[in-house]
């Protein structure tokens, strides 16, 4: 009778302590405009038309993942030596540094004799660590060593454009195509704007890259085939000592390209207190003078700077929305309690620099409406801020408790399948609850039935053996 009785128990505390799940459909709520994040179609400073001297431009805040300025973000373009940036990522990320790599006279063969290379080229047998050869890609534009880390880090410069295309479809390109690793002209090689901006995101998050990518002047050590080298950047924007009045304090990393037109395009990464802005110009031209055939323009380096200014000038970065920072209680009709709907994910954004929090707009948008029962992390809206009409940001909204109805154990009111099952659910747990203290009742009578037999029957031995000795 024990056995029975705890196989009874077990059964009836398995029954209430299962839960009772109504079946939930899973539903996309997403807002399809993004606000103004790199995919948004709405920048926050707009995207009137500012330069004249340039095909495409974008001006994109990283540090909170604002678009700020985008102007024909997303034709495809030649990118010239903005290639080397998806070069560089893919080698810091898949090599290590310290490397030793020999340069194969075959991987050289691949170049057009035309192309810029290091200084003194590289030579065949020539050993350099990949540090090095990164060094003489990135600052110096080499193409020799372009091809030469391509080669080394996945075995040949084919496998390694179908990583970069692939890394670039993962990144959510979806104007970019490498049919290269250093950017030389091919017609069927493009990216966009807005694309190289999202690469240049994703490879200033990586310490390596930013040490290539930041660096002004490079010596790389004599190797067994050539003396040292001393590599200086001839962009404008990071050397003071070039053209003056385009030197920028604000820039710490910069990659520039020419294509075939002469044209120029040019990528950046600039930063100011807790700002961090990336610029792309594409198709920027030079000018020159007709008498002296001196550069009156050097294309591309003002617009970057007047993004620059666009950006960094009377603007500030911040954090809008806390993660799990409760909103507003909502009271249900009914309900044993409100719902408290709360964030679960931060959010930033770049705003006016006089702008507070008052005076930001939040909107609740693709609300779910709310019926009895309310369970806890169940979505209940997307969060929206606005700032002078436009979104800067925005989040989903989750019920932080769950939310039964007052009266649900007696009545049921609503007869959806979903109801009734969270009903008949209750209704078992509460009988299994009576079960369990029923039988703990039985058992507790049973064991004090079995404490009397056996006193009866001490008492019993007790009399006879007394019994026996009055004889």
């Amino acid at each position: 009778m024990r056995k029975i009785a705890v196989i009874l128990l077990t059964l009836c505390l398995l029954i209430c302590i299962v839960p009772v799940k109504a079946d939930v459909q899973e539903q996309d709520f997403s807002v399809t405009n993004g606000c103004n994040t790199i995919e948004g179609q709405v920048p926050f400073l707009g995207s009137q038309k500012l330069f004249e001297n340039g095909n495409a431009f974008i001006l994109y805040e990283a540090n909170t993942d604002t678009l700020m300025y985008a102007d024909n973000a997303d034709e495809q373009l030649p990118p010239a030596s903005l290639v080397k940036i998806m070069t560089a990522l893919i080698a810091v990320e898949k090599g290590k540094l310290d490397d030793a790599v020999t340069v194969k006279e075959k991987v050289l063969a691949t170049l057009d004799p035309d192309a810029v290379r290091a200084q003194p080229k590289l030579a065949a047998d020539e050993v350099l660590t990949v540090e090095d050869l990164l060094h003489c890609m990135m600052v110096a534009a080499a193409n020799d060593a372009a091809v030469v880390l391509a080669d080394h880090i996945m075995g040949d410069q084919k496998a390694f454009v179908a990583e970069m295309n692939r890394y670039a479809e993962e990144l959510g390109c979806k104007n970019t195509n490498f049919t290269n690793v250093h950017g030389l002209h091919d017609k069927e090689q493009y990216t966009s704007a807005r694309d190289a901006a999202r690469i240049l995101a994703k490879a200033i998050k990586n310490e390596r890259f930013c040490d290539i990518f930041f660096a002004k002047k490079y010596v790389v050590p004599a190797s067994n085939k050539n003396e040292s080298r001393l590599l200086v950047t001839q962009n404008y924007l990071m050397n003071k000592d070039i053209v003056v009045i385009h030197y920028d304090e604000r820039v710490k990393g910069s990659r520039t390209g020419t294509t075939t037109d002469g044209t120029t395009n040019i990528a950046t990464y600039a930063e100011v207190e807790d700002m961090q802005l990336i610029s792309v110009v594409l198709g920027s031209a030079s000018a020159y003078d007709e008498k002296t055939g001196r550069v009156k323009v050097f294309g591309g380096y003002g617009e970057t700077q007047q993004l620059l200014d666009l950006g960094f000038t009377d603007h500030k970065a911040g954090q809008l929305i806390y993660e799990n920072q409760i909103l507003k209680q909502i009271p249900i009709s009914g309900g044993s309690s409100d719902v408290t709907i709360a964030t679960k994910e931060a959010r930033s954004s770049v705003i006016p620099a006089g702008v507070g929090r008052e005076q930001l707009e939040f909107r609740y948008v693709n609300e779910v409406p709310l019926s009895l029962p309310v369970k806890e992390g169940q979505r209940v809206s997307t969060l929206q801020i606005w700032c002078n009409n436009i979104c800067i940001a925005q989040t989903e909204i989750f019920a932080m408790n769950s939310v039964i109805a007052a009266d649900q154990i007696f009545s049921v009111e609503d007869n959806s399948s979903g109801n009734l099952s969270v009903f008949f659910g209750v209704v078992l747990k509460i009988l299994g609850v009576i079960l369990v203290i029923g039988l703990l009742a039985v058992a507790i009578l049973y064991l004090r039935r079995l404490n009397e037999i056996a006193k009866q029957k001490r008492q019993h031995r007790r009399n006879s053996r007394n019994r026996r000795r009055s004889r």
